[in-house]
């Protein structure tokens, strides 16, 4: 048998990493492995998918499109090899933000890929699209980057790795070539209904970014790129994309007049039905932005995904950052705060094990819902539960999904008054439902222990979970009597649990 070759110590140590986008048009797998400190691209998959096209005038998805999307998450769960969840992350984005019945779809998705799939928001769409820039290629200058997707665009201005504006448009080339050229004809009526529309989604932005303003910018991902080889078989700079030639490969493209007729050196076959859209949102956003000219860098949100998955960028500081600015936001009383946190951290502490809440993830999101449990405060104090739960569910919360936010909001919403049980239902997963109602159990009595609003010694109790799920709480002799509105707030928490079938039984010993 011949030897092999031994593998250095770097091979040994680094894990196999992976990121899926399931994108508007494409679907990609990037792997990856951390090499000295740096990404080392392993492999690709793509897959021309065009889940956008399958979105029909009440956004929902076809079953067509979901059908080309399962096939292809199969083929990748062939290619991942059975690598450990935590090295793997898979998003989906403005297709799946917009389908009404992504949801059902999901469920779908995740069987046939072997992983969980989250849904971002544009804004941290935008951020990991700015992430994976910034570490491919660290500029010194302050940069806007600009990705065209099928279904949305997303812009990000930032120095170094820190972005200071993150946005997402609803305008991308599949989209808009469905909308504005439906018919396959290039001419000047399309092209400007396209542009003219793009114009005016880009007016939300125009003044802030001028404003802001940046010295370079770099465009990522298929369109630019393609764009970019057909500007150079036209004759000019390489890697660089100016007005000039948008304006030039526009009026080459007036002149075939029809889709079947475009044949242009550097454009991909399956780019052709979409590179008219993708050109006219190009133009717009040079004339409205001001832009002279656009640089191209390989990277864009795969990498931004893989580098938070090596921990080069720690996603629990992108977090905790961006929980700490909604609590400054929204003016939350920063010390009820901290006592509901340390409560809720306590009770856990002690039936962490039994209810299976003893994972980072539980205890991380208990201690989000103890600090947010009052964002709504300052709106009403009657309804503050609810107001709480809509803010997280309508804020783009840096480094989270959109599920990670309904399970914050659903942790908020249910911190007081009637336990609205029958809002868990939206929750698939049945492990995750019966770990967020127990954590919901848990933040109630952190949030009932804390109502004098003032630093005390931890109630005299002790907390335990019967063969039932029942919570029993016991105190010790006479504390209740010497405590007689915590017994009566008690009493009322006995009561709306017990409503729910969430039984709690208070002892004395």
């Amino acid at each position: 048998m011949a030897e092999q070759p031994e593998k250095n110590i770097d091979e040994q140590v680094a894990p196999t990493i992976a990121a899926i986008d399931l994108g508007s048009n494409s679907f990609h797998l990037t792997l990856a492995r951390l090499q000295h400190n740096n990404l080392q691209i392993i492999g690709r998959l793509k897959e021309k998918i065009r889940l956008a096209e399958g979105l029909d005038e009440q956004h929902m998805l076809s079953e067509q499109a979901q059908q080309r999307a399962l096939d292809c998450l199969k083929q990748f769960r062939h290619r991942l090899h059975g690598l450990p969840q935590q090295q793997v992350r898979a998003v989906g984005t403005y297709t799946l933000r917009k389908a009404k019945n992504a949801r059902q779809f999901l469920q779908l998705a995740q069987q046939a890929l072997g992983y969980p799939i989250e849904v971002i928001s544009g804004t941290e769409e935008a951020r990991l699209i700015y992430e994976g820039v910034a570490h491919f290629q660290l500029s010194k200058h302050k940069q806007l980057v600009i990705d065209i997707g099928g279904g949305s665009t997303e812009f990000a201005i930032g120095e170094a790795f820190e972005p200071v504006l993150l946005d997402s448009l609803q305008m991308g080339c599949v989209s808009y070539s469905q909308k504005y050229f439906s018919d396959k004809h290039l001419n000047d009526e399309n092209f400007e209904r396209a542009i003219t529309a793009s114009q005016l989604e880009l007016l939300s932005i125009q003044d802030l970014y001028l404003r802001e303003g940046w010295s370079l910018t770099i465009g990522t991902s298929g369109t630019i790129e393609s764009i970019v080889e057909i500007c150079h078989g036209i004759g000019f700079k390489s890697n660089t994309i100016t007005l000039d030639c948008l304006l030039t490969l526009k009026q080459q493209l007036l002149a075939m007049k029809h889709f079947d007729a475009i044949v242009l050196d550097g454009l991909a076959e399956n780019r052709r039905e979409i590179l008219p859209a993708g050109l006219a949102i190009l133009i717009a956003i040079f004339q409205t932005l001001k832009i002279s000219s656009i640089e191209t860098s390989p990277a864009a949100l795969r990498e931004g995904m893989l580098y938070e998955l090596t921990g080069i960028e720690k996603i629990f500081d992108i977090k905790e950052r961006a929980i700490k600015g909604l609590l400054n936001k929204h003016h939350v009383d920063m010390d009820q705060a901290r006592r509901v946190n340390q409560t809720a951290l306590v009770l856990w502490q002690k039936v962490a094990r039994h209810w299976q809440l003893d994972d980072d993830q539980s205890r991380l999101i208990l201690s989000w819902a103890a600090r947010c449990h009052e964002l709504g405060l300052n709106i009403n104090f009657s309804k503050q539960q609810k107001h709480g739960e809509y803010i997280l569910k309508n804020t783009d919360i840096n480094g989270f999904s959109l599920q990670q936010q309904q399970q914050l909001a659903l942790l908020v919403r249910s911190f007081r008054r009637k336990f609205p049980l029958h809002r868990f239902d939206t929750i698939d997963n049945k492990q995750d439902k019966q770990r967020l109602i127990r954590l919901a159990r848990l933040l109630r009595l952190a949030v009932l222990f804390n109502h004098r609003r003032r630093d005390f010694d931890s109630p005299d109790a002790d907390i335990s979970i019967d063969d039932q799920d029942t919570l029993v709480l016991t105190f010790s002799k006479g504390y209740l009597e010497q405590h007689k509105l915590l017994a009566a707030d008690l009493q009322q928490e006995q009561y709306f649990l017990n409503k729910a079938g969430l039984n709690l039984v208070i002892n004395s010993e």
